[in-house]
């Protein structure tokens, strides 16, 4: 299951451009994408409207240099909870492509990621996807 079809929105972004607003990042292509406008940090906060378990994370983006994504099940968004910090190798405006599974399987209502800092003036999400990471009944979000 895509993103755009589990009930999440994005409730929240630092900015958005008319042409890669942030909806893009629900999309399951990774030809369209939500582009930061300038400066860091830049962050966005994806809601569910009923909590997912995820155990794993594939983020996928141009010229991100540093991020730091965290999770609440708390109804409203607030008291997050730190999941994953990470700094990536510039791949010269290329994809970078991060998986990562988190060491537990966590309830999420709402999910936060923050673009701490940036290899050029503009960064872009192209994809965000999750998994239960449950091999019997896997969900892909």
């Amino acid at each position: 299951m895509a993103l755009v079809d589990s009930n999440a929105f994005v409730s929240m972004s630092s900015s958005a451009d008319q042409d890669y607003p942030p909806s893009n990042i629900l999309d399951p292509s990774e030809n369209v994408f939500w582009m930061t406008t300038g400066l860091y940090p830049q962050e966005f906060i994806i809601t569910f409207k009923e909590p997912i378990d995820i155990r794993e994370i594939r983020f996928v983006t141009t010229n991100v240099k540093r991020f730091v994504m965290s999770s609440t099940s708390n109804q409203e968004p607030k008291n997050f909870e730190t999941l994953l910090e990470k700094t990536l190798p510039n791949s010269e405006n290329k994809l970078q492509t991060t998986p990562h599974t988190l060491d537990r399987s966590v309830e999420v209502r709402h999910f936060k990621c923050v673009i701490l800092a940036g290899y050029d003036s503009f960064a872009s999400v192209h994809a965000l996807k999750f998994d239960s990471g449950n091999s019997r009944s896997s969900k892909k979000y």
